[in-house]
């Protein structure tokens, strides 16, 4: 019980820093469609700091492509060099609504591998995947994000976080896009990855 109402107030305080983001989509109308790391304010910023998760939160803004009624955040675990979703959550557009599909996209990742992904647009859903086992110490850690806008296409996922953990003492240093070649990640016990999808519905 006090778990979930600890991922309750997670939640809660997540939808109240992205509320004023709805302005900031604006500015970016003249792009396409797109993910990008959303650009925080200096109190959001303090707000997450105060709560604990300026190492557990990513947020992201994004506008999908003109024809998308479907937005969809999809998490994975790497298991014998193939990516295996292990969750995801998706956003409709709402019937009658002529506007791209734009928003927020949250995740909070915790020290099980689980991760809380929050979606916000024309309405707001939440996931929590379940956790993933490493059984082993882990000795080093890595995350990685999109550190700019990135195009968004139609039916393509686009990587926005990578999360890497091992019970070695060294640690590549990866990017989003080494979703797309999973060799690189080849010895690393734990590789999970998070990608933003736009498609038709």
């Amino acid at each position: 019980m006090r778990e979930r109402m600890r991922k309750i107030l997670l939640a809660a305080v997540l939808l109240l820093l992205l509320v004023p983001a709805l302005g900031g989509c604006q500015e970016r109308e003249t792009e396409k469609a797109f993910v990008a790391p959303y650009d925080m304010s200096q109190d959001q910023q303090e707000l997450l700091s105060l709560l604990g998760l300026e190492d557990a939160a990513l947020v992201f803004s994004f506008q999908a492509p003109e024809e998308a009624a479907k937005v969809t955040a999809h998490t994975y675990v790497l298991e014998d060099g193939v990516w295996v979703e292990n969750g995801g959550v998706s956003l409709l557009r709402e019937g009658g609504d002529s506007q791209p599909l734009a928003g927020e996209f949250a995740l909070v990742y915790h020290q099980d591998r689980s991760m809380d992904l929050h979606l916000n647009a024309q309405g707001r859903v939440s996931f929590s995947s379940d956790p993933v086992p490493f059984e082993g110490e882990r000795l080093s850690a890595a995350r990685g994000a999109i550190p700019e806008s990135q195009p968004a296409a139609m039916g393509e996922e686009v990587p926005v976080a990578l999360f890497l953990e091992d019970g070695g003492t060294s640690m590549k240093s990866l990017t989003p896009q080494s979703y797309f070649t999973p060799q690189e990640l080849e010895g690393m016990d734990v590789a999970q990855a998070v990608t933003l999808e736009f498609s038709a519905g």
